[in-house]
Parts: structure tokens; C-alpha cells; sequence
């Protein structure tokens, strides 16, 4: 060491007294060759004595003490205001040899150190090499990268676009100023293709210099690959359609289309068949242009590649033409089927209905058993999706031997004297000609009856595919019970059907016969227990005695009473039974009154007495019990069991009625008669 830097460090220890500090201390800093670069110091609570000193390169050499500059140092000055104890150190026109590091001190103060950094930029653009031709995909690729002169040294970089390539596949070689750094690509792939390979040279001062890069874009030759966007397309019969291979290749590929399984040429534009386009155009498709396509693309570089699209035309349905518009089916066949045949896309859905209904049944129409109510028109039906339905009609005609239906119920009564009538429904194809009615009795003698005949009757009604006849029997009787045959032919054979007739006596005749002899009996009855009285009494049978001869009555005798009675209406339609009134010699008591019950039936009668046997007519009336009213001299009979109330008859007699009444009303008036004569 100098003695004048002795000197300076000696002043510097000595002289500081207070303890002086950075206000501003000197930073690292670089600078250009060539360039000017000022280091700043600036240090408060400096002494009037205190000396600020500068040390440089090489190995600290006193540069600067105070504002006084070593002569070693011509391009070196002491800047900035002293009083203020700023003490900058200013370089002009830097130099390699300026490099290092530099110190700013005072007595008592640590020295606070920078760097100053002397730039060199580097004087041209790393260069690469390799990579200038296309490379196979597969294939080894290597690139180097060489970088020469510049201070301080480069940092060589590869890069992938902005992405910092993997130190792996890089080795470095220096030797001097000049940098060699290699990238080495084992199998380069499809997907390098069009990379972009950068080298950086970074200095790492970029405010003054900016890095240098070289670039490198890589080409690679690879095979086609087809890439299909909708390997399935669907269109309607009569539009456009565009079938698309997206294809990727290095270099481009030619792509041909062609129709699997099809031996003739696409219906396509031919400018699409064989190009470097990717679309096959078809300006109007058909049924007929659906299936599978197949686009090749080739570009040299094996292998070629290839792509399907399926092609489904969609179509309206359609049945086939060929079906019968008419089916002729026996009636009872079994297991009869009708099959539909269609097409169309998508697939259709087949189903049958009766015309102008909505019932269905699934193809193949099916019926267990053919029945003639079958018969008619059907049709096939055909839905998609997308299109209206189609249809096509088929008739079915059902024939056979006649087939009589059976709604109503094989036996029937009827009450003698309605009227009848039986019916009978036939169904046949074709229909007979006429529809038979005959009578069978107990015997099984068979009676074919006319259209009329006596009280029978018969009409006849057809329609399309129906034949009815009707048996009127317009006044029944007992005689025209037994059985009836329907019986109707035509070419395929006969069908008959029984139906019993079982006639019933009518209830009003029944009923007049019993109310007749109900009442007969208790008339009879009536005059038996009459009589018997009158004989125990002694009024008959006992003769007359004498004293009585000569008796004479208070008043002159009341004319003897008429029997009347009160007609009793048994049923509309009656004929009236008159009981008369009986004259006779003998006037018995009148038996005691009945009850006023309408369920009982009273006789009542008077025959002749002596006029001195018998109070006066008066005294009998005043001797009757309280509440008995002989209703002036007509007492009112009551039919048995009727249940409604008697009406009065202006003849005050007693009327029976009914068609079969003739016979017993004559034997009441024989038992009447006998009656009177005693």
C-alpha cells in the first residue's frame, strides 16, 4: 500500500469524531462499453475534518480522496455538492478495465461496497443449424445453437414457442467467448410440425441490452388421418346432402370416395369424387343412396388414411301394391291371418283397422274364429315418424251356410188370447232365398205354415248382409203352444233354430171361474143354515095353530121386502149373475145381521108369517139395536177377499162376471128356484 493511501486511511480514523451514515450509499450498477456511469454516495453528519475517500479496481485502490482524484485515474471525477456531503464518482467512457468493485467511505463509518458491471454486446445472432428440410415423422432431429464474443458471457436458451425446452435434450459446450448448445429430438411427431424452435443469448443486463434469439420452424412430414365429423347422417328423400372427411396430413392428401358394396359409380359431382377437398356433394338423394361411404386420403407418406359415413335416406312408407284388395274367408273358419308388407325409413310401424274406427290389431291381422259380423272393409296402416300415414284397403267378404242368431231366449209363454211373436235373425252369404217357419206338435208332426194363415202371420225383412222374419200369432191359444223351427238354406248348407212356446191359461177366466163358485157356495150355505133355523123355530113344518087363527094385527102388514144386493165387481168385462128376490108362503125371523166387514157376505130374506104371530112392523123396527141400519130394504153383499170396496148398482143385485160364468150361473138360479119352492 501507497503512503498516500496510508495517509488517507490514517486521516480518515483520526479526524471522525461523530459517527457519520449513509444517507444515500453507493449501488451496483452496469454500464455499456464506451458509456459514462456515475456511482452515488452521499454521507450526513460529516465533520468539518472529515475526508470522504473512493476505492476502486483493481484490488481497492484509492481512486478519490475528498474532491482530489489519483492521477492514475484521468476519466475519473468527484461530483455533487460537499456541504451537503455528497461525494458521486463519475466514469467517462467506460472500459473493460472498470469492472469491479467500488467503495465510498469516511472515520468511523463501515465502507458500503458496489459492482460496476462493464457491458459488451454480443455481435450477432446466435445462429442454428439442422432442421432446414422437412423430417419424416418418426424420425431423429437435431438442432445446435452457437453464440460468439460479448461481455459478460450469454445464457443460451432453447425454447418451444414460450415454453422452455427440457435441459434433458440439451447439452452445452464453451470454449472462450464462443457458446455451443445442442437440442436433440429422438422421434419427432406429427405434432411438431410447425414448431417453433427458438435459441436465446440473455447477457442479463435487458435494460441495456436486449436478449438475442434465433428461431427455427420445424416441417414434418406425416401420414393422413381421417377424422370423420358425423360418421351417420339422415336425410329426407329429394333434399341435398354433404358428406365431410376431415382430413390431416403433411403435405396435403388427395381424398377419393367410393360406395361400399356398390359396384356402379357414386351419383355424386365428379369434381368431388377425387380431389383435395374434403366434402362429397350429392344434389338430390334417393332410397336408393343410402349405405356406407368410404373417403381415402393419400399424401405419399404411408399409410393413407380412411373414414365411413353412413347414409340413411329417409322415406314416407309404402306397402306393397301386390296385397288383394279383396279376401274371400268361410264363416267358422280358425286361425285365419292377414299379413300387411311394408317399407320405409325409418322402419314403419304396421298395424290394422276397421274402416272408419279406431280399433287396431297388430299385423298380421288375426282372428281365431271367422265370424260373418267380421266381414268388411280393413286397413293397413303404416306411421313413421316425420310423415303422414299410409294406408291401403283390403275387403274381407265372409261366406258360408246360414248362422241364426240367438239373442233371445229358446222357450216363451204367453198367456192365452195375446198375441205372439217370434223372431228370427239370419246371417249368411250368400243369403237364402226364404226363411222357413214350421209348427211341430207333441206327436213331432211338423206343419210348415204360410205367410198367412188364420190368426199366424209372417214378414220378412233383408238387408245387405241379414235376413229377418218375424211369426205374428195375433190371438193365442192353448192349442198353439208347443214348438217352432226356423229354418234357413243357401249353396253352403242349413241352420235352424227351436223355440218352445208354452201357453198359459189367462188369469181373468181363471179368476171369474172361483169368484163364481165362491159364490155359489156360500149362497147355498146361506139358505142351509136359514131353513135349519127356520124348522128348529117351528116356522116350517109345524103347521098353523088355532088360536093363532084369529089374531089380527095393530096395523096392516108391511109388504114383504125385496131381496136386493149390491153388485160386487169382480173384474172388468163381467156378465152380471141377478139373485131375485124369493116369494114364499113362510116368514121365518131374519137371522141376526152380520157385521158391516166388507170381507163378509150376509143373506138376508122374509117369508110370510101370520099377522098375529109378529109384532107390528113398527114395533120391529123400534126393537132393533142401536146402530143396525137395514139401508132402507136393500142390504149390500160383499164379494170374498176383493179388495176394494163394493159400488151400489141402481138394480140393487149381486153381479158376477166372466167369459166361463154362463154355467155356474145357471146353477145358481136352479139352487134359487129350489129354494123358493119350499
Amino acid at each position: 500500500m501507497s503512503f498516500f493511501t496510508l495517509m488517507a486511511v490514517g486521516a480518515v480514523i483520526c479526524l471522525s469524531a461523530d459517527a457519520a451514515r449513509y444517507r444515500l450509499a453507493p449501488k451496483s450498477t452496469a454500464v455499456l462499453q464506451g458509456k459514462r456511469v456515475t456511482l452515488q454516495c452521499a454521507i450526513d453528519n460529516l465533520s468539518q475534518r472529515a475526508v470522504v475517500a473512493w476505492m476502486g479496481p483493481p484490488d481497492y485502490q484509492l481512486i478519490a480522496n475528498g474532491d482530489v482524484v489519483n492521477p492514475d485515474y484521468p476519466r475519473y471525477r468527484i461530483t455533487g455538492d460537499h456541504s451537503r456531503g455528497v461525494y458521486n464518482l463519475q466514469v467517462t467512457n467506460t472500459k473493460l478495465a472498470d469492472e469491479g468493485n467500488y467503495r465510498c467511505s469516511t472515520f468511523g463509518l463501515k465502507p458500503a461496497q458496489a459492482t460496476l458491471t462493464v457491458i459488451v454486446p454480443l455481435p450477432r445472432l446466435p445462429s442454428i443449424s439442422g432442421g432446414q428440410t422437412p423430417v419424416i415423422s418418426s424420425q431423429r432431429l437435431i438442432l445446435t445453437c452457437t453464440c460468439t464474443g460479448g461481455h459478460p458471457p450469454p445464457h443460451v436458451t432453447w425454447y418451444n414457442g414460450s415454453r422452455e425446452v427440457d435441459p434433458a435434450y440439451v447439452s452445452t459446450e464453451t470454449s472462450g467467448t464462443r457458446i455451443v448448445q445442442t437440442l436433440t429430438i429422438e422421434a419427432v411427431s406429427k405434432w411438431d410440425n410447425g414448431a417453433n424452435l427458438s435459441c436465446t443469448a440473455d447477457q442479463g443486463f435487458p435494460n441495456l441490452v436486449k436478449p438475442k434469439t434465433s428461431f427455427r420452424i420445424l416441417r414434418i412430414h406425416y401420414p393422413p388421418t381421417v377424422n370423420v365429423p358425423k360418421s351417420s347422417i339422415h336425410v329426407k328423400e329429394g333434399m341435398p346432402a354433404n358428406l365431410t372427411c376431415a382430413v390431416d396430413s403433411n403435405p396435403q392428401a388427395t381424398i377419393t370416395w367410393e360406395k361400399l358394396g356398390h359396384p356402379f359409380p357414386i351419383r355424386g359431382d365428379e369434381r368431388f369424387l377425387r380431389s383435395r377437398k374434403p366434402t362429397l356433394y350429392l344434389p338430390k338423394v334417393t332410397r336408393y343412396d343410402g349405405g356406407t361411404y368410404q373417403c381415402t386420403a393419400d399424401n405419399g407418406v404411408a399409410p393413407s388414411g380412411r373414414g365411413t359415413i353412413t347414409v340413411s335416406v329417409l322415406y314416407r312408407p309404402w306397402i306393397d301394391p301386390t296385397m288383394e284388395k279383396k279376401v274371400t274367408i268361410l264363416n267358422g273358419q280358425d286361425d285365419f291371418s292377414l299379413e300387411c308388407l311394408a317399407d320405409g325409413n325409418p322402419k314403419p310401424r304396421i298395424r290394422w283397422r276397421r274402416k272408419d274406427t279406431s280399433l287396431y290389431w297388430e299385423n298380421p291381422l288375426r282372428f281365431h274364429r271367422v265370424r260373418y259380423d267380421i266381414e268388411g272393409t280393413y286397413e293397413c296402416v303404416a306411421t313413421t315418424k316425420d310423415f303422414p300415414e299410409v294406408t291401403k284397403e283390403t275387403f274381407i267378404d265372409v261366406v258360408g251356410r246360414p248362422q241364426i242368431r240367438e239373442e233371445t231366449s229358446d222357450v216363451i209363454s204367453s198367456t192365452e188370447g195375446e198375441a205372439t211373436s217370434l223372431t228370427c235373425d239370419v246371417r249368411a252369404d250368400p243369403l237364402p232365398t226364404k226363411i222357413k217357419w214350421l209348427w211341430r206338435d207333441t206327436q213331432g208332426v211338423e206343419v210348415e205354415l204360410n205367410h198367412v194363415q188364420g190368426d199366424t202371420s209372417v214378414k220378412e225383412s233383408s238387408s245387405k248382409d241379414e235376413k229377418s222374419s218375424s211369426l205374428t200369432l195375433k190371438n193365442v191359444a192353448i192349442r198353439d203352444g208347443g214348438t217352432y223351427v226356423c229354418h234357413a238354406a243357401n249353396m253352403f248348407g242349413t241352420a235352424q233354430r227351436e223355440i218352445h212356446l208354452n201357453v198359459t191359461e189367462s188369469y181373468r177366466s181363471l179368476a171369474t171361474v172361483i169368484a163364481i163358485t165362491i159364490a155359489a157356495m156360500i149362497v147355498l150355505a146361506g139358505l142351509v143354515i136359514g131353513l135349519l133355523l127356520a124348522r128348529r123355530r117351528g116356522w116350517i113344518c109345524g103347521g098353523l095353530r088355532t088360536d093363532d087363527k084369529n089374531m089380527s094385527a095393530p096395523r096392516p102388514m108391511p109388504p114383504v121386502p125385496k131381496y136386493a144386493h149390491k153388485t160386487g165387481t169382480i173384474d172388468s168385462g163381467v156378465e152380471d149373475l141377478e139373485l131375485h128376490e124369493m116369494e114364499g108362503t113362510l116368514k121365518p125371523r131374519p137371522p141376526p145381521r152380520v157385521d158391516k166387514d166388507w170381507t163378509a157376505i150376509g143373506l138376508t130374506y122374509t117369508g110370510l108369517a101370520h099377522p098375529s104371530t109378529l109384532p107390528p112392523y113398527s114395533t120391529v123396527e123400534r126393537h132393533r139395536p142401536d146402530g143396525e141400519d137395514l139401508q132402507g130394504d136393500t142390504i149390500f153383499h160383499e164379494p170374498l177377499g176383493h179388495p176394494h170396496p163394493p159400488t151400489r148398482h141402481s138394480h140393487g143385485r149381486l153381479t158376477l162376471g166372466g167369459k166361463r160364468a154362463t154355467a155356474r150361473r145357471t146353477q145358481l138360479d136352479n139352487v134359487i128356484n129350489e129354494q123358493q119352492s119350499l
